[in-house]
C-alpha cells in the first residue's frame, strides 16, 4: 500500500509542476500573476502528501495528531494561494 500512496504522491507533485510550468507559460496574457499564485497552491497541494508522509517517516517523535495539524496548515496554505489567485483575476477580467 505504501508503493501506491508514493506513485500518487509522485503524480500530485508532478501536476503541480506542470501547472505551475503552464502558468509561466501564459507570460503577460490575461492574470498572468493570479495564474502563477493559483499554480503555486495547486504545487502546494501536490506536495503535501509528500511532505505529511516524510514527517512520519523521517521524524518519528512528532505525534500522529501534530503531522496532522501541520499536513492541514499546508492544505490550507495551497488553497488560500488558489483563492486569492482567482480573487485577483476575477477582479482584473472585471475591470
Amino acid at each position: 500500500m505504501e508503493a501506491v500512496s508514493f506513485i500518487i504522491d509522485i503524480v500530485l507533485i508532478v501536476i503541480g509542476v506542470l501547472a505551475t510550468f503552464y502558468a509561466w507559460q501564459v507570460g503577460g496574457s490575461i492574470g498572468h500573476g493570479s495564474m502563477k499564485l493559483m499554480a503555486g497552491g495547486f504545487l502546494i497541494l501536490g506536495l503535501a502528501n509528500f511532505i505529511e508522509t516524510l514527517f512520519f517517516l523521517i521524524f518519528t517523535n512528532i505525534s500522529v495528531e501534530n503531522v496532522e495539524i501541520i499536513y492541514r496548515v499546508i492544505i490550507l496554505a495551497g488553497f488560500v494561494l488558489i483563492l486569492v489567485g482567482y480573487y485577483r483575476l476575477a477582479k482584473f477580467v472585471r475591470s
